[in-house]
């Protein structure tokens, strides 16, 4: 069975070196396959692409290769960018971007249904994001968004790929539906995926509650 833990968004990217860092201790293993996941306008692609710039601690960007929607940015000459293209619906385990991968510590996989193209992997990570805000999301990004929403608002978000461990995280905190007394914790407001200084929640279950 997977480990399975929700992070706080104020600590997600150090529990996640932490986990890279485990796995690296196999003899073996010399690459971490790490799956970002969940519901359309969850925003999977927003975070694969700060990954792929930014890095982890620990682990720089040009140690971190990003495939999401079936494309490979590859860097190159410093100011330009390479876009290696491979859709398939055939489960292939990533096998046209392998000679871009070798020497890459860490491969990030960003799709919705990673279990259709990959056996399994070692890393989840689920994000989660309120309807409401998803569907705001979706309305702003695609001409057709109120109808995606639609689509997927039924859509499960199980974890469908067999993997080592799996984290959920929530970077978009949910508005509170009821008021809150003026002693009570001030609720979060949206942000980026950037973690911003803010004040820590006072019940973590509390927070999980809401937000996942």
């Amino acid at each position: 069975m997977p480990t399975h833990s929700i992070l706080s968004r104020l600590v997600w990217q150090q529990m996640l070196r932490k986990t890279i860092q485990s796995l690296f201790q196999h003899p073996e293993k010399a690459q971490v396959l790490m799956c970002v996941t969940g519901k359309s306008g969850s925003g999977k692609s927003t975070l694969g692409r700060q990954i792929r710039k930014k890095g982890l601690p620990g682990i720089s960007p040009r140690h971190i290769a990003v495939i999401d929607d079936g494309v490979l940015a590859v860097p190159m000459l410093f100011f330009f960018t390479r876009r290696i293209k491979s859709k398939t619906r055939e489960r292939d385990d990533l096998a046209p971007f392998l000679p871009y991968l070798r020497k890459k510590k860490l491969v990030v996989y960003v799709n919705s249904k990673p279990e259709l193209r990959l056996a399994r992997c070692d890393v989840v990570l689920r994000l989660q994001l309120p309807e409401e805000e998803r569907q705001r999301r979706l309305i702003q990004r695609d001409h057709d968004g109120d109808e995606r929403f639609r689509r997927t608002l039924n859509a499960s978000a199980e974890v469908g790929i067999p993997a080592d461990h799996v984290f959920d995280l929530c970077l978009v905190a949910a508005h509170d539906r009821d008021p809150q007394p003026a002693a009570a914790q001030p609720a979060f407001t949206a942000l980026s995926w950037v973690v911003n200084a803010g004040p820590l929640l006072a019940n973590w279950g509390t927070w999980a509650a809401d937000c996942c």
